[in-house]
């Protein structure tokens, strides 16, 4: 293996004006990229990651590493960085697991029509290993890595044993309060709301987002004032003037099966999530009207200011909504707000489609009715008209969108490693308890992945994956 001098002199760069830093991580480079898997295992845990906890973090880094490797087609790659993801993670995991997991990546290099049955036989062999072999952070590790790999039905596994001992560590006396929260959300996520609500009771936990859930729920949220004081305060006075008691249109960017044209328009508010102006709208599709447009990061708004006709676009806006702390409250005359919602999904962050969700549920509207929302559930994880949004003069949302999509949709890898960074069976759960509390209705495609038991979604995700 050539040396990787271009990594080496931007690492040196990076710490050059401190020697203690640019020594620790040239070393760590050196060692990841030139020892065996063993010893990288034992150097990682001799000196960078000491705790077993800390050293099961470090194992997904490991797994999106395999990832990569595998979607390239590099197998003995993909194999020495399994198996050290699959060391840092304990000893405690057969042997014959760890071999299996490492046979099949070079088994579907070489013939990707046998994926599906050797899936098959990693999910068996997944509910074979005994639970007691980790504890529940071990076991969520690991169902991220099997996530990161494709094998979905199996990370379901190693995931339903992690929710589980989560939930009976959080009953005992003497749990941390990490410990709680994570056993809480366990149980919120499969409905057990009386049990969550009289925990937080006994242990007498005033956790601000579960109780904000509960509320939703069990529909006795209470409106309460806004502080004045806040320097979103007009911002968020618009944002409940624009949803409370009123038909709400969410529009998501996911791929349509419908028009929903005038639908969308025809209600007394419309909030789109990415809007870059209603030229690059179906207007058949999606509708053209946009009261409130969302973006996770401000750096998009202030492209779109610097715009030509950017005029029009913001005077046809209401409302800016940012899923992030922002330095400014108005852009061109347009209100902005920050909506910073921490969503108790487990173990997990939330999509910035769930904190939409949420953030509309919670100003209490009338109706609120969403489009565009696919749970990850196909590959075209977007439509054209937000492809071609993303394309518009090279703009970058956290990646380089317009250079990893082919024909609309992503590659396997991507997919696969995206569900390793962000959970979609937490959030898929976390809105199907929404939905089914009635706390918003949903176009018919959507409708029919919430309707699915968690399984179900998960078998979904792996028939969208398909071979590699």
């Amino acid at each position: 293996m050539k040396p990787d001098t271009r990594a080496l002199r931007k690492l040196k760069r990076k710490y050059s004006k401190n020697p203690d830093d640019r020594g620790v991580a040239l070393v760590k480079k050196l060692l990841l990229s030139y020892s065996p898997g063993w010893l990288v295992v034992w150097g990682l845990r001799k000196f960078f990651v000491k705790t077993d906890y800390k050293a099961s973090r470090e194992s997904i880094k490991f797994f999106q590493l395999s990832n990569r490797a595998y979607g390239a087609g590099k197998r003995l790659r993909a194999q020495r960085l399994l198996m050290i993801a699959l060391r840092l993670l304990g000893d405690r995991l057969p042997k014959s697991y760890i071999s299996f997991l490492r046979s099949a990546i070079a088994g579907t290099l070489k013939d990707p029509t046998t994926r599906n049955s050797l899936s098959n036989s990693i999910l068996s062999a997944t509910k074979e290993v005994q639970v007691n072999v980790f504890d529940a952070s071990h076991w969520y590790q690991l169902s991220r890595g099997l996530f990161s790999l494709g094998y979905f039905r199996a990370a379901w596994v190693a995931r339903e044993n992690s929710l589980n001992l989560s939930i009976s560590e959080s009953l005992k006396d003497d749990c941390s309060s990490t410990v709680l929260e994570r056993g809480l959300q366990a149980l919120f996520e499969r409905g057990e709301y009386n049990k969550v609500r009289d925990i937080l009771e006994q242990k007498q936990d005033r956790d601000f987002n579960l109780i904000l859930m509960l509320d939703l729920i069990y529909d006795s949220l209470r409106r309460e004032d806004i502080d004045k004081k806040s320097k979103y305060a007009q911002g968020e006075k618009l944002l409940n003037e624009l949803i409370a008691d009123k038909i709400v249109a969410l529009v998501g960017p996911g791929v349509q099966d419908g028009l929903y044209g005038s639908e969308i328009d025809s209600v007394d508010t419309v909030f789109r999530v990415r809007f870059g102006g209603s030229e690059y709208l179906d207007k058949e599709t999606v509708g053209s009207r946009c009261e409130i447009a969302q973006y996770n990061d401000i750096s998009v708004i202030r492209e779109l200011s610097a715009r030509s006709g950017a005029s029009e676009f913001f005077d046809s806006v209401k409302l800016i909504v940012v899923l992030a702390d922002i330095p400014t409250t108005k852009l061109r005359n347009t209100q902005l707000v920050s909506v910073l919602l921490e969503l108790p999904v487990y173990r997990s962050t939330a999509t910035s489609g769930l904190v939409n969700l949420v953030a509309v549920i919670k100003n209490s509207p009338a109706q609120l009715k969403v489009y565009g929302f696919d749970f990850y559930s196909r590959a075209e994880q977007y439509g054209s008209y937000v492809l071609d949004f993303y394309r518009v003069s090279g703009w970058k949302f956290g990646a380089n969108y317009s250079a990893q999509f082919r024909n609309g949709r992503l590659s396997n890898s991507i997919i696969a490693e995206s569900f390793s960074a962000h959970d979609p069976v937490s959030n898929f759960c976390f809105a199907q308890n929404l939905y089914k509390a009635g706390l918003f209705e949903i176009e018919p495609y959507g409708k029919s992945i919430l309707d699915l038991t968690p399984y179900q979604y998960v078998e979904r995700l792996d028939e969208m994956l398909g071979d590699w």
